[in-house]
């Protein structure tokens, strides 16, 4: 998948690559003002009348602002099938990326940072089965742990940058309005190249619902469970934990 409005695909993909190597409610936010409540239904957050790069920056600011949410989705770019899974809570962070069958994780939490992955992802990224096989029977099950101020992987950790997540191809136009997985949602409309659609709620936060490619074969993603608890996303104890520098003796 190409698009920019895609681009948590992209970004997740190129981490993997590198490792071996939208607004708040009130005025003070800049939120706009909440439509009043009719009959039809809940009050709308007042983005559909607002244009379409507009609604776009509500967008980022609301997954900026939220507590946590959850994003997956698959892609298709350049000959190569990209499958993700990310969990977010403020700088807390853990994704899993599957690259045409190679499989890395990808964990932030409490200012450390994290990295695994399994034998054809070694394989991938250090030469040859045998140096994938051998790198992932030293590691087994254990996290990689990345040093403070490693600028190697400083790229590898861009993956949960909404900026980067929700960038545009092309210039950004409002489309029409449908309901998204049972929420009213507008559609953002992407004209580049590599553009697509992204759903943005109408009611409540106004946060990214759903993006989709141009070509529904490139694969899209979804947003969810905004305000959720992950246990899972929790630092690793120090017998599952190896240095990286290991890795390079």
């Amino acid at each position: 998948m190409n698009s920019k409005f895609t681009g948590a695909v992209v970004v997740l993909a190129s981490a993997a690559m590198l490792a071996a190597g939208c607004g708040a409610k009130d005025d003070a936010n800049g939120a706009a003002p909440a439509a009043q409540a009719t009959s039809a239904g809940p009050a709308t957050n007042g983005v559909e009348a607002l244009e379409g790069e507009q609604i776009l920056q509500k967008a980022k600011a609301a997954l900026k602002a939220a507590p946590s949410y959850h994003t997956k989705g698959k892609a298709a770019e350049d000959g190569s099938k990209y499958e993700f899974d990310l969990k977010a809570a403020k700088d807390d962070v853990l994704a899993e990326i599957v690259l045409d069958g190679a499989k890395v994780e990808l964990l932030q939490v409490t200012g450390k940072r994290y990295f695994r992955a399994d034998a054809k992802f070694w394989a991938m990224t250090t030469g040859g089965k045998a140096q994938g096989d051998a790198f992932a029977k030293v590691l087994g099950k254990r996290w990689v742990v990345v040093k403070p101020g490693d600028k190697s992987t400083e790229d590898m950790f861009a993956f949960a940058d909404v900026e980067e997540i929700l960038a545009p191809d092309g210039k950004v136009t409002k489309g029409t309005a449908k309901e998204v997985d049972g929420k009213p949602a507008i559609g953002l409309l992407d004209d580049g190249a590599e553009g697509g659609t992204m759903w943005i709620a109408t009611t409540g936060e106004p946060y990214p619902l759903r993006i989709e490619a141009k070509d529904p074969a490139q694969g899209g993603s979804v947003f969810d469970q905004f305000g959720a608890t992950f246990p899972e996303l929790k630092a690793p104890a120090a017998a599952d934990v190896i240095d990286i520098d290991k890795l390079k003796k």
